[in-house]
């Protein structure tokens, strides 16, 4: 069917009194008033409330179109969704992150028509991070003439790399021919062949003649057209991108990916793009796959609902591997007013069915996840709903593998004192109110327990010997539908595990970073370790202070103005915390690649070197830079990130101490003077073999802009990442003092969204001043219906303005 962009002329309206046009995507939560008064769930949702958002979009159907077959397809509304035509029901969509259908015949008439979708999102308490809310990703009208190519209707299958040939089935509503036309990204013409419709199904197998072959490093793309034919014409043609990659496990030899070891440098993350909130479109998810790119991942885990499909294909083309995750939480809630979990049992073959058939043409997944920290995945109930979403899987795509990413404490929580690792859940509380109010009470209990159970052996824990037999209880009946043991904060114990079940392949699911060099370690000669997915790779809104970074014992961490989860390995707009300096360390020792360098980081004195308390999300508050004006003679530290055997660090020439390094790492601490600060690298024997230095910068002050593109093209859907930094004139960054800047928008562009990565801030992100943190701001600029130039200008008082030309094409 042809593929019309519908995201424009809509109008947004909710109970508390916003009323405006809008383009989608739309995040209608972002910018409300958040609740600053603490609560249980509070932290979870940053006091960001949910509401009834409507929206409101007038179709005008032509005599050309009425006889025609028209589908709304939604890519992903935020959540409780309703959607009706001219005042009658058409559509009821309960999970938030699934696309869906809206078929308009038989609700449509001649003239105009009125579409209202409306998205109900509970107040409060409904998820366990920043959900935004509304219409958050793209809406397309479907077109189809009496012969189409059916929704999904073309799935190509690399049957194998050498020699390099393809299945192209096509699923179609009439027609009698299909031609398939395989391409170079650049439109080159590679092969073509055509087969007969018969049943509504076509299936063409072709070789590929000099293939260039899919996966991260080399992500290169072909693309089927396939056009469908009528009686001798072309009625329908639909073109979809896909990568020649196949995909082998086995314990022995670990994952292979086209016959090539490799192993999976992942990290979880949201799917809120910061300053903007959740507005998942290619344009903005392009943006978030390059910085991961370029922080040096290789894969990603959709954490924990099915992945864009903006962003599985931004990972095709730049190449991210990526594990794509179905649900959250199945039939029982996590959160007080949890939405999804009441129509679960109805709707997760229909939603699991979705999300496999959205990644179906993608090279970039490799593996589907049927849940994230399920505690019910262990009893008898939960064991068969999760071979159901397994066979579901399986039943449209064999050619991945599937895993389940669970904290096995919520498990062995869950089973232990009641009866259900061998009776289900609801024929033991069938019409006993007694029984289900037992049962009730022991699941809210869980919460409250496993998350402190988390063994730690930077504490000098172990792994009980009654764990792991409760452990073992708690995944033996589910373990045997996967394909890949996954696990959640098990890095210590893998291999027990293996010594348990040598026949499963394992992978790091969810995992801390600072256990990454232990099991990089142990990855490098154990190939049944195929990968490790670290908690979180970016940081993001709500769920704040995951961490639990604090200074002070009795200090209050996890209230407003608290608003990002702050465990990132790149912050709320994408920029590289040092620590990912130490993952370059570990990522290079394990791929042979060594990296030989030296990098200094330190501590904003505002604390007088005092460390900071925090769980293994985040090891050290540090930040690259030594300006902060008006701290002189505070206290700080220093950290260093090396391959060196110790490090010593001088200021203004004066050594201020040395340490030896450990997992590439060392902290020494000293006084800020302003000045310069340098770090030298020593081998075993005493020797220099590194030296770097970082200046404070100079007392002038002007603000520095760089951006991802200086075009954007017009209607809507562009968007322009401006990253602002207080600066000298030579480009050193002034960390502090803090500087309100302000930003004007004149010409066919708008600011979409504003603000720092700063983990407390009260301010709005839909403002035109902002604070700097840490001598960074991000502004996003987004496209209009027009065409022409764009001029932004930044100012701050005592810097000179800051003028940045874009256009509109």
């Amino acid at each position: 069917m042809q593929r019309l962009d519908f995201n424009t002329g809509w109008h947004f309206s909710c109970p508390d009194g916003r009323d405006f046009d809008v383009t989608l995507p739309h995040d209608a939560m972002l910018n409300t008033t958040r609740n600053t008064e603490p609560g249980f769930t509070w932290f979870l949702l940053a006091g960001w409330r949910g509401n009834d958002y409507t929206y409101t979009k007038n179709l005008h159907i032509t005599s050309e179109l009425i006889n025609k077959h028209l589908v709304l397809e939604f890519e992903g509304v935020y959540c409780m969704t309703t959607v009706t035509v001219n005042d009658r029901p058409a559509a009821e969509k309960a999970y938030g992150y699934t696309p869906f259908t809206v078929e308009l015949d038989g609700l449509l008439r001649e003239g105009d028509n009125t579409i209202e979708v409306t998205a109900h999102v509970p107040q409060d308490g409904h998820n366990r991070w920043y959900t935004g809310g509304g219409i958050y990703r793209p809406v397309h009208l479907l077109v189809g003439e009496d012969a189409y190519m059916q929704r999904y209707g073309v799935r190509v299958t690399t049957l194998s790399v050498a020699p390099a040939c393809v299945r192209v089935e096509v699923m179609t509503h009439g027609g009698d021919c299909a031609e398939v036309r395989i391409a170079e990204k650049n439109g080159k013409e590679v092969v073509c062949a055509k087969a007969v419709v018969a049943d509504g199904h076509a299936v063409v197998e072709l070789e590929i003649p000099d293939a260039k072959l899919w996966n991260a490093e080399h992500p290169n793309l072909y693309l089927a057209e396939v056009t469908l034919y009528s009686g001798g014409k072309a009625v329908d043609t639909v073109t979809e991108s896909f990568g020649l990659r196949v995909i082998e496990i086995d314990p022995a030899r670990g994952l292979l990916i086209n016959g090539e070891p490799t192993f999976l440098r992942g990290g979880c993350i949201h799917n809120d793009m910061g300053v903007i909130g959740v507005i998942n479109n290619d344009a903005t998810e392009l943006h978030r796959a390059r910085n991961i790119k370029k922080a040096g991942f290789n894969a990603i885990r959709s954490a924990h609902h099915p992945m864009s499909r903006s962003l599985m294909k931004a990972c095709d083309e730049v190449g991210l591997y990526v594990m794509d995750e179905a649900f959250d939480y199945w039939y029982r809630m996590k959160s007080p007013n949890s939405p999804y979990n009441r129509y679960f049992m109805q709707d997760f073959k229909v939603d699991t069915a979705a999300m496999v058939q959205d990644a179906y043409n993608h090279p970039s997944v490799v593996i589907y996840s049927i849940g994230n920290e399920i505690p019910e995945a262990g009893g008898v109930k939960g064991v068969r709903v999760g071979k159901e979403i397994v066979d579901a899987i399986h039943a449209l795509d064999t050619t991945r593998p599937t895993t389940l990413c669970p904290s096995v404490h919520w498990l062995r929580e869950y089973l232990d004192g009641t009866p259900y690792l061998t009776t289900d859940e609801d024929e033991w509380m069938r019409d006993d109110p007694e029984r289900q109010k037992a049962d009730w009470m022991h699941y809210a209990s869980i919460f409250r327990s496993a998350v402190n159970n988390l063994p730690d052996n930077e504490k000098g824990q172990v792994y009980p010997e009654t764990y792991i037999r409760m452990d073992e209880d708690a995944t033996k009946n589910l373990y045997p539908y996967l394909d890949i043991a996954g696990y959640n904060y098990y890095e210590d114990r893998y291999e027990v595990l293996h010594k348990l079940h040598p026949e499963r392949v394992l992978l790091g699911t969810e995992t801390r970073h600072t256990m990454l060099p232990d099991t990089m370690k142990f990855a490098k000669t154990h190939p049944y370790l195929i990968g490790d997915f670290v908690w979180t790779l970016q940081s993001h809104l709500g769920e704040i202070n995951c961490c639990d970074l604090h200074y002070e014992e009795n200090e209050e961490h996890k209230s407003y103005p608290w608003v990002t989860n702050h465990g990132g390995v790149l912050d709320l707009t994408g920029q590289a915390e040092p620590s990912l300096h130490r993952y370059e360390f570990i990522w290079g020792g394990f791929l042979d690649k060594p990296v030989h360098a030296l990098y200094l980081a330190s501590q904003p004195p505002v604390h007088n070197g005092k460390p900071p308390i925090a769980t293994s999300y985040r090891w050290t508050d540090t930040v690259d830079g030594w300006t902060y004006e008006g701290y002189e003679g505070k206290r700080t530290f220093v950290d260093a990130y090396t391959d060196a055997d110790s490090v010593e660090i001088f200021i203004n020439g004066k050594s201020a101490g040395k340490a030896q390094v450990k997992d590439y790492f060392a902290k020494i601490p000293c006084i800020y003077e302003p000045g310069e600060l340098v770090g030298v690298g020593y081998d075993a024997d005493g020797q220099e073999i590194y030296r770097t230095s970082v200046r404070t910068a100079d007392a002038e002050t002007v603000l520095t802009v760089k951006t991802d593109k200086n075009i954007l093209r017009a209607g809507g859907q562009d968007f322009c990442f401006a990253d602002v930094y207080v600066t000298d004139k030579n480009g050193t960054v002034k960390l502090l003092p803090d500087y309100d800047v302000k930003i004007e928008v004149v010409g066919a562009a708008s600011l979409q969204g504003y603000g720092s990565a700063a983990y407390k801030n009260a301010e709005h992100y839909d403002q035109h001043h902002h604070k700097s943190w840490q001598g960074h701001l991000q502004a996003v600029l987004r496209s209009t219906e027009k065409t022409g130039p764009v001029t932004v200008t930044f100012t701050a008082d005592g810097c000179a303005p800051a003028i940045l030309h874009l256009s509109a094409e």
